[in-house]
């Protein structure tokens, strides 16, 4: 029988029933210091394997006995589920639930503006919605009232209420007894509840399982331009990705993984990594991104022990690019203070594992002949709390390549992958571990090599220059393979037809990326179709291209670049990390950065016409919350352009507004 879903969540609950299954980490203090939040977390508390499929099942059973679901399902009507809420154990045990009774889930990010909201689980008749507690009031009126098909919420997010708040106030989470008003037309009760009620009242669930070919997912893209398009994934789409990542066996988990989760459980990139670890039967310790390294917003000065790393010190870590970013920053922001001959000597091992000269003169050289190197880079690793990680994934944007060679020479191998939701997230990944004797792809700014049954073939954009039949091939990634939706965007028949044409008797989704193929038959991202602006010159910008460049110029790990086709440049705006200017080192000067950026892209190979001619620094930090960036922390173009492109604005500053 081919395998779904929850066909692999309960073979593992089988198979490793003593072992750590999820950790949670409960807020013991809550501080609110103005604008401020200050977390105090307690230890992990782990539920084993056993435990944790005993709460689905009780859970499941649960569910279907809500009358709108059981009506539904009786009547073999599709009743889809939602989620609306930040990454934990309990999200990811709602949907093993849903996935039991065969409903669709669709995912809402916490982050999205409340007309998103209302149109993801309005477009799709969400039936049920598993929602955090903290969202219940501030969305009851504006968003769940406003969808029609909504007749049940199930609340969720327990380890986000704070034992003890001070300086403000917090409710405390309903008890399974607690009486909760309805919304609208939905019932409200809670993920406990439906836990104790499936407990007393077991129900055989085998009618409702779904069948690999059966929808699992209507995934909303996190909407970098545009409205959020839902991908249509399947069973037999997820598993295939699940199946891919242990036949390649590079960043497969094993069995005495521990995996630190914080990266949004709606993007697919995190539920791929989630999936995959309780297959091999590791352990997921649940973190928060704002409480994840010792300079975290959520982490108060004297409680840096406190933070996720270093409490759990996870063996792998999947990040996105801008996490990596401000990992490296830092690092480096630490290094540069260590005092006296120590610090030389630390500064002076990291340079030589990157192969480069230390400057630091003869004795220091002197014992770094004698292999100390790795235990002083011990020493740095288990300061952040990664002395036991083995690798590194990196997804959902380019990394830079100077970022990925420092992390990698300093804390572990990172290895990109590529993919997009139309994918279920993947189609490759670097090799950069050794298995059956392959090469160890050691190669930065490149995502690796094809994994098992995907199919990538390039297609030329003569428009602008890139040629299939150039020497490396260049032009438009198009994806095939059981990854690959076969049904495209939901309600959208006309663009599903124009992103996933049938071809030669295969759906090819057509991404939108512009790559290369190397002489190693590896890929690279170059480019981004909806990225390259043509100047008034005749020269193409690579937005993407021009960003990640300007990130490797200290003082700098957020920016965003303008260009316009009735200019002959560019120009940039550097935004406060939501860390603050701490986190870089301190606010930069203007005009010593813009001379700081000349002379890096220079460096880099930029071309003269990619090399902003101005520049302006914004003390706002841009968060998913303030909607100029995606719960991924990609940029949110049109959003951004709106919010500098008013009267006296950043834009006009630099006599660059937009008509």
């Amino acid at each position: 029988m081919p395998a779904t879903i929850p066909t692999l969540f309960y073979e593992s609950a089988e198979k490793f029933k003593t072992k750590r299954c999820m950790g949670t980490r409960t807020i013991t203090e809550c501080t609110v210091d103005g604008k401020k939040v200050f977390w105090k977390k307690g230890p992990i508390d782990w539920k084993t394997y056993a435990e944790v499929g005993a709460m689905v099942d009780a859970a499941a059973s649960g569910l279907i006995a809500l009358p709108a679901v059981k009506a539904m399902k009786e009547a073999k009507a599709r009743c889809v589920g939602g989620v609306l809420a930040d990454t934990s154990s309990e999200w990811h045990m709602s949907a093993q639930a849903m996935y039991q009774l065969g409903m669709p889930i669709t995912t809402v990010y916490t982050t999205l503006g409340q007309d998103a909201m209302v149109h993801g689980l309005q477009e799709t008749e969400a039936t049920v919605l598993f929602l955090d507690w903290g969202q219940l009031e501030p969305l009851k009126d504006k968003v769940l009232a406003k969808v029609t098909s909504l007749r049940h919420i199930v609340l969720i997010g327990k380890s986000f209420v704070p034992e003890t708040t001070i300086g403000g106030s917090s409710k405390p989470f309903p008890t399974p007894e607690t009486v909760i008003p309805p919304v609208g037309s939905a019932s409200v009760t809670t993920l406990d509840a439906l836990i104790a009620a499936g407990t007393a009242n077991p129900v055989d669930k085998s009618p409702y399982a779904p069948q690999c070919d059966d929808l699992a997912f209507i995934m909303y893209t996190s909407g970098s331009t545009g409205t959020p398009k839902g991908v249509m994934l399947t069973h037999r789409n997820f598993v295939s990705v699940v199946a891919s990542v242990f036949a390649q066996r590079v960043l497969s988990p094993i069995a005495s993984d521990v995996v630190l989760a914080y990266l949004p459980l709606a993007h697919i990139l995190a539920l791929i990594v989630e999936t995959c670890t309780l297959v091999a039967g590791a352990s997921i310790a649940y973190g928060h991104p704002r409480t994840l390294t010792p300079g975290s917003p959520y982490i108060a000065h004297g409680d840096a022990a406190g933070c996720d790393l270093l409490v759990v010190r996870p063996t792998l870590l999947v990040a996105v690019p801008a996490i990596l970013e401000l990992i490296k920053t830092g690092l480096l922001n630490k290094l540069d203070k260590l005092e006296g001959f120590s610090g030389k000597l630390v500064r002076a091992a990291i340079a030589r594992v990157q192969g480069q000269a230390s400057g630091e003169g003869m004795a220091v050289n002197l014992l770094l002949s004698f292999g100390i190197s790795p235990l002083l880079l011990r020493r740095v690793k288990a300061g952040l709390g990664l002395e036991n990680l083995r690798a590194i994934a990196s997804g959902g944007a380019p990394l830079a390549a100077q970022t990925q060679a420092f992390i990698t020479a300093v804390l572990a191998p990172v290895a990109q992958g590529y993919g997009a939701t139309e994918t279920t997230g993947m189609a490759t990944v670097q090799e950069i571990l050794s298995v059956d004797g392959r090469p160890v792809d050691t190669s930065t700014g490149t995502v690796g090599a094809l994994q098992p049954g995907c199919e990538i073939k390039i297609r030329s954009v003569e428009e602008m220059g890139y040629l299939a039949t150039a020497s490396p091939p260049q032009g438009e990634i198009l994806i095939s393979g059981p990854v690959v939706s076969q049904e495209g965007y939901y309600k959208m028949a006309d663009k599903s037809k124009e992103d996933f044409p049938l071809e030669d008797g295969k759906v090819w989704f057509h991404t939108g990326d512009i790559g290369e193929i190397t002489t190693n038959g590896t890929v690279k991202i170059i480019d981004r179709k909806k990225d390259l602006i043509k100047l008034a010159g005749g020269e193409y910008v690579s937005l993407g291209k021009v960003e990640n460049a300007m990130k490797q110029v200290p003082g700098i790990a957020a920016v965003v670049v303008f260009a316009q086709s009735n200019k002959d440049h560019c120009v940039a705006i550097v935004s406060q990390p939501e860390r603050g200017w701490a986190s870089v080192g301190g606010k930069p000067d203007e005009a010593a950065l813009i001379a700081a950026v000349e002379k890096s892209l220079r460096g880099q190979g930029l071309s003269r016409f990619e090399i902003p001619t101005k520049l302006k620094i914004d003390d706002d930090a841009w968060t998913p919350e303030s909607g100029l960036v995606t719960a991924s922390l990609k940029l949110q173009r049109n959003p951004l352009r709106k919010h500098y492109n008013v009267a006296t604005g950043l834009l006009e500053q630099m006599n660059y507004s937009f008509s």
